[in-house]
């Protein structure tokens, strides 16, 4: 298992949102409205007042077509970092470089509904549980209430062996889980009011359909977790 240390006062964490314009089952989405903005701004809006980082990292690529995503994004008033485009794990390990980042806290852009809220009760929770390698919500929180944190230089030193697959440089965490014997990976549990059936990511046009419903029906942009697991209680 590699060593974990524990977190510092000085310790910088951020969080890491990556997106891309490609997507072979929704292409594009990252720019597709819900609520009146583009999917990548109304998630970045949502975690913007988060009180536990530092830094909020807009990450996607260096091509061609990622060029209108950076701009709505800068636009908005959000750093942007660009580069790799299939080696996630590249692109993540140069921009918290750039940033001088410690801790990294991994969003996916096709999470829409994450918040501010949910995000520093998870930052609390995983400082109550160092020193880890990785403290995730997955199988634990509604999905697409997702966040996983990990060490900055844990997944440098991964990058350096060149021992990932294919696989494993897409998909960001994904080593770690493979061999979670090496790793020191904590769980992040949710509040009990906010354990819902449902599911909140966007990867096809009936998850967009079912994201603007939501929030046409709760009536604005800016709802808290505990108004959606109502809404998802009334609809039920």
């Amino acid at each position: 298992m590699q060593r974990c240390w524990p977190i510092k006062m000085s310790d910088i964490f951020g969080v890491i949102v990556g997106a891309r314009t490609g997507s072979s089952r929704l292409p594009g989405k990252a720019l597709i409205q819900i609520g009146g903005s583009p999917m990548i701004i109304f998630l970045l809006e949502r975690i913007r007042v988060t009180q536990g980082v530092s830094k909020i990292i807009f990450a996607t690529t260096t091509l061609p077509e990622d060029d209108k995503l950076t701009q709505v994004v800068k636009e908005a008033g959000f750093t942007v970092f660009r580069g790799a485009n299939e080696n996630v794990v590249k692109r993540y390990v140069d921009a918290a470089h750039e940033h001088d980042l410690d801790y990294v806290v991994r969003v996916t852009g096709d999470c829409p509904f994450v918040d501010a809220e949910t995000l520093d009760y998870c930052l609390t929770s995983a400082r109550q549980q160092m020193p880890f390698d990785l403290a995730s919500t997955k199988g634990r929180f509604p999905v697409g209430i997702d966040y996983e944190i990990y060490k900055a230089s844990v997944m440098a030193g991964l990058h350096t062996t060149g021992k990932l697959d294919a696989s494993e440089r897409e998909h960001l965490t994904l080593y770690m889980y493979n061999h979670s014997d090496r790793f020191k990976l904590v769980h992040l549990e949710p509040r009990a009011e906010w354990l819902i059936n449902g599911t909140f990511t966007v990867d096809n046009e009936e998850d967009l359909d079912s994201a603007r419903e939501v929030v046409m029906q709760i009536g604005r942009s800016n709802f808290t977790i505990a108004e959606l697991v109502e809404h998802v209680i009334h609809e039920n």
